[in-house]
């Protein structure tokens, strides 16, 4: 099977953001043994992409594009698709028709699925988490039923958070002495899925495999795990809070409000949600009638606020995640406050802040899950 990749987007063409979810998606196709044909970059022009499309069909069994996927005018990536099959372009979802919708769109951004005669297109939207999550749950598995082989093989899918890549991979090496066993690993923003993979003669020696080395992994990982396949930790994260009754009163400055967009497009968010708007630190100190912010009493001041908003809320919990910029880099500070006490979590970043917001979402969920793992 031959797979094209077409990266869609202006800022990629000219180079004002790396595009390293083209690398991702080809480190992927690798694993699963795919022959990658070409890589293409094209702009947010309809008429240019229905050319790369077309080009890459030539090519390629399979053509994968991320990107350009929009609402309205904004839709370039739809416009082309229906400009290369002759499908109708709809004003609702999927937006071609008769295309396969990937993902939840109620929920998190989707993608769409065509098949065609002269191939098919997979189409996913330009944020790297989730394209991660569609890759898994949508793409890879698609392609590996297109896909024969005399031999059986499989994989499974764990996701852990808390640990750094490196770690992991000496953690696991020895799952790999094997030649016909592999654990690959992505990750992003403080989460990485391990990916287990088994290759034998019968699919029981397979799934007879994949369950003892799963067994492993947890064993010696324990609740650093928090999913497999289709599980995301803000629904983890959620779950855990209304299954313990627990609602948590929640802050954030300076990180577009990320949780709180995260966790209201979630069902049942109302029960055990209360996220505040303020999202400057000089709104919530007049709302909570805090001092200023300055360098030398941040870390006391979120624990203030976190305080602030259980004593004023009545709720169990005080969540504030707090991205502060300095000279040095952007640091992240994740202070919850409990009938335990309160907590802290503080992270530094260098360089330029690319993906600091997922980070703060990562970080504040898995602050929040490490406390109702102990206490829930």
């Amino acid at each position: 099977m031959k797979v094209e990749i077409v990266s869609i987007g202006t800022e990629l063409l000219v180079s004002d953001i790396l595009d390293t979810n083209s690398a991702f998606i080809s480190r992927s196709l690798r694993e699963i043994k795919v022959d990658l044909t070409c890589k293409v970059t094209v702009g947010d022009d309809p008429e240019m992409i229905a050319d790369a499309l077309r080009s890459a069909l030539r090519r390629a069994d399979v053509v994968i594009s991320t990107g350009g996927l929009g609402t309205g005018r904004d839709d370039y990536t739809r416009q082309a698709v229906t400009a290369v099959t002759g499908r109708e372009l709809l004003p609702h979802l999927p937006g071609v028709a008769g295309a396969l919708v990937l993902g939840d769109p109620d929920v998190h951004m989707c993608g769409i699925l065509l098949e065609e005669d002269a191939g098919t297109l997979i189409c996913l939207p330009g944020n790297r988490r989730e394209i991660s999550y569609l890759l898994d749950n949508e793409v890879l598995p698609f392609l590996r039923q297109q896909i024969h082989s005399e031999t059986r093989t499989d994989w499974a899918l764990l996701r852990s958070v808390g640990l750094m890549e490196s770690n992991l991979k000496q953690d696991l090496a020895d799952l790999t002495t094997d030649p016909q066993h592999r654990v690959t690993f992505d990750s992003f923003a403080g989460q990485t899925n391990i990916r287990l993979w088994v290759q034998a003669n019968s699919d029981e020696e397979v799934q007879n495999e994949l369950r003892r080395m799963t067994a492993v992994v947890r064993e010696r990982l324990g609740d650093h795990i928090y999913g497999t396949e289709a599980d995301r930790l803000e629904d983890v994260v959620l779950h855990a809070l209304i299954q313990n009754g627990v609602k948590v009163t929640l802050l954030e400055c300076y990180t577009n409000q990320i949780i709180t967009d995260t966790l209201t497009r979630l069902p049942g968010n109302q029960k055990v949600l209360n996220a505040m708007p303020w999202q400057t630190w000089y709104e919530a100190a007049d709302k909570l009638q805090l001092e200023a912010v300055a360098q030398h009493n941040l870390t006391q001041w979120c624990r203030q606020a976190a305080e602030k908003l259980v004593e004023l809320s009545g709720d169990t919990l005080g969540l504030v995640v707090y991205s502060n910029m300095t000279q040095g880099g952007v640091q992240i500070l994740v202070t919850l406050a409990s009938p335990n006490g309160a907590s802290v979590t503080q992270r530094s970043f260098g360089g330029h802040p690319d993906n600091i917001d997922q980070w703060a979402l990562t970080l504040g969920l898995s602050h929040l899950r490490r406390w109702l793992l102990v206490h829930g």
